[in-house]
């Protein structure tokens, strides 16, 4: 049972994640066709095509709630003495159920065309979005629940009729013929979006004052972190959404080159978007920083950020913790915070670190002289760079667990029982299905579009599943410092992915500056990665 807790831990902030994410989706859906996609503006086709799309991600929320009600049930009821009804009648079960109930109303209402679907749509998403607010930090907080309920509410509805309702705005130009109605209807979103988004800032404001507590609780704790982070993603997405905003205002000619730049940069938004519902799932999962009584000071935050000579040197496998069976170590990871972790273990971890570093530092330098010489040389031998990725997946297959195969006494697929190893195994996957996808394609094996965006989407995809790593040190500030450093390379990935992604779907020859200026972006931010991993330490 140990051994499922353990796994559980990072499927349970996976399924909120998913969760969080479809009810963004549930209820910016009902929000757009409340709000934008109005007879006026949205012709009738486009409108049964996004109500269709709305109910099927209503039918989709409930199956996930539903998923996770059981991950939370079996959790509770296999680390406590809880009796299954004293579970099923507890406030977050009841929560779960208005939430899936809610749902499968919606799903039958938008899906079957009920002609009471217009007036009772809203309530349903009200109904859903209580229900989520409900299972939220504000609800379980002793000081100021009312207010961070109301916070929380507003956060969570800036953010589906924002974030979640942008894919229905693809959905809707993708099926509408009339230029100028699709216009007015973007024109119309904008707006809406622009309300939206000053009420979750607002709302985000009032949540952090009192999860965040101080400035030192921002910068100090794992918490803080995380509210950095979607702050950051926060600005990423406001960037592109002022660009389509002021290429709204500045024309109407040029319609169909100008709604293609449009959705290219959406996809951009949504794509960044859905990775901050992740943190804030990932916040979900953390203590508030508020709440804390240890927390980094800024000299130490400093003295760890300060540059230091890698280390090209490893301990024996002799030197490292003494091993100990497999469910006797999750059992200590599980009731004693951590694992041992002394300085060789230490030295171990940061070793590879380094190394990985060099690796990925050496494939940011190689990007970013075969986009330089493209033009001018276009069979120059810096276009194999990918290939030494495939270097770094062996690498981290290999030395990322001293305990597991082939080092350790832990046989290859029992080790997949702790979730750090689960994770490390599928970074490997990633990292190699993307060095090969991207080396064909950058060496023109591959002409295929779908192709070439398997290495931004898994870099994006990569980046975002960084952001729920954690690990078990045994002390907090050990923990916090280790995962700023997972913090930033995470970011720097995701943004590498995702400048990628809109260099190669833009219409280069339209947007040459653009694409000239993601074209370095990217490279530079694997580079930067490289310098991170180099500079990694645990003392």
């Amino acid at each position: 049972m140990i051994w499922l807790t353990q796994d559980f831990e990072l499927l349970s902030v996976l399924l909120r994640a998913l969760t969080l994410s479809l009810e963004a989706l549930t209820v910016g859906g009902v929000l757009f066709l409340l709000l934008v996609a109005t007879p006026p503006t949205a012709e009738e086709h486009a409108r049964k095509a996004a109500s269709g799309f709305c109910a099927w991600m209503a039918l989709a929320l409930a199956i996930a709630q539903i998923l996770s009600a059981a991950e939370s049930t079996v959790t509770l009821m296999t680390g406590s003495a809880l009796s299954f009804h004293e579970v099923v009648t507890a406030d977050f079960f009841l929560a779960d159920a208005v939430i899936v109930v809610a749902s499968l109303l919606l799903f039958v209402l938008l899906r079957f065309k009920s002609h009471i679907s217009q007036p009772l749509a809203p309530i349903l998403a009200l109904a859903i979005l209580a229900g989520s607010v409900a299972l939220s930090h504000a609800a379980s907080r002793l000081d100021h629940r009312l207010l961070l309920v109301l916070f929380t509410a507003g956060h969570h509805l800036g953010s589906a009729a924002w974030i979640g309702a942008m894919p229905f705005l693809l959905v809707t130009m993708r099926r509408s013929s009339d230029t100028q109605r699709l216009h007015a209807l973007v024109r119309r979103f904008s707006n809406v979006a622009l309300v939206s988004v000053a009420v979750l800032v607002l709302a985000g404001l009032g949540m952090a004052w009192f999860y965040v507590g101080s400035w030192s609780g921002l910068y100090g704790s794992s918490y803080g972190m995380l509210v950095l982070a979607k702050v950051y993603l926060l600005l990423l997405i406001l960037s592109l959404g002022a660009g389509n905003f002021f290429l709204l205002k500045k024309t109407r000619t040029d319609t169909k080159r100008l709604l293609t730049r449009l959705r290219r940069f959406n996809e951009v938004e949504i794509g960044l978007g859905f990775t901050a519902i992740l943190v804030g799932a990932s916040l979900t999962a953390q203590s508030p920083a508020a709440d804390m009584q240890q927390m980094l000071t800024a000299h130490e935050v400093a003295h760890r950020l300060a540059w230091q000579m890698p280390s090209l040197t490893t301990p024996s496998f002799a030197q490292l913790t003494q091993r100990v069976p497999l469910a006797n170590q999750l059992e200590s990871t599980s009731f004693t915070g951590g694992s041992p972790n002394d300085a060789m273990d230490q030295a171990w971890s940061e070793y590879n670190h380094h190394w990985a570093g060099i690796i990925v530092l050496a494939a940011g330098i190689f990007a970013a002289c075969a986009s330089l010489l493209q033009r001018r040389w276009p069979l120059n031998w810096f276009r194999n760079w990918p290939l030494l990725f495939i270097g770094l997946a062996i690498f981290i297959l290999l030395r990322a667990d001293a305990d597991a195969w082939p080092l350790g006494p832990r046989s290859f697929w029992g080790s997949f029982a702790e979730a750090e190893v689960l994770e490390h195994r599928i970074f490997t996957v990633l990292i190699t299905a993307f060095a090969l996808f991207e080396w064909a394609v950058a060496t023109g094996r591959l002409q295929n579009r779908i192709a070439a965006m398997v290495f931004p989407g898994l870099c994006a995809l990569g980046g975002a599943f960084l952001m729920t790593h954690s690990h078990s040190l045994g002390e907090m500030k050990e923990e916090t410092l280790v995962e700023m450093s997972h913090a930033l390379i995470a970011l720097l990935g995701l943004t590498a992915g995702w400048a990628r992604w809109l260099q190669l779907r833009l219409p280069e020859r339209e947007n040459f500056r653009l694409a000239a200026a993601l074209n370095q972006i990217w490279p530079i931010c694997l580079a930067l990665v490289g310098l991170v991993l180099m500079d990694y330490r645990e003392s």
